[in-house]
């Protein structure tokens, strides 16, 4: 998953301060939540495209805690923005090996039953995200372009 991080914009005219940007950060594992980059965890990306197909983003049984939270947060979380970024970004062990397996090792614990890949993908990014979220461990407003 993407995270992004905010800028100072300015003009290339006078180099005054003209606003704020968003801009791409890092990316995280959509399973541990780990930080990824290319020493550490070097992704594996999977890329969703739903072709402008409406999947009911925030109704898959690892995106409904957004409902709970939404009710009693402050801060809406849009589960479009959230599960709408199309790749999918897992990273390895340090052996290199992916953590796929893992994935789906965690997904058989909770009974959890994968009619397809993006289904699971979505599911693993929904758990990932719950957890940092409730744990506090990413600022939410990192989440969102």
């Amino acid at each position: 998953m993407t995270i992004y991080k905010i800028i100072d914009e300015f003009s290339r005219d006078t180099g005054k301060k003209i606003g704020q940007i968003k801009e791409i950060d890092y990316r995280i594992c959509d399973f541990s939540g780990r930080r990824l980059d290319e020493f550490h965890g070097y992704p594996i990306t999977y890329t969703v495209y739903y072709n402008d197909i409406d999947p009911c983003f925030g109704d898959q049984e690892a995106e409904r805690w957004l409902y709970d939270w939404n009710e009693n947060s402050d801060v809406y979380l849009d589960p479009y923005e959230l599960f709408g970024q199309q790749d999918y970004n897992f990273g390895t062990n340090d052996d290199g090996s992916e953590l796929y397996a893992e994935l789906l090792k965690e997904a058989a614990k909770e009974n959890f039953e994968i009619v397809s890949l993006d289904h699971l993908l979505r599911w693993s990014r929904g758990r990932m995200l719950e957890r940092l979220v409730k744990e506090k461990k990413i600022e939410i407003e990192k989440l969102f372009y």
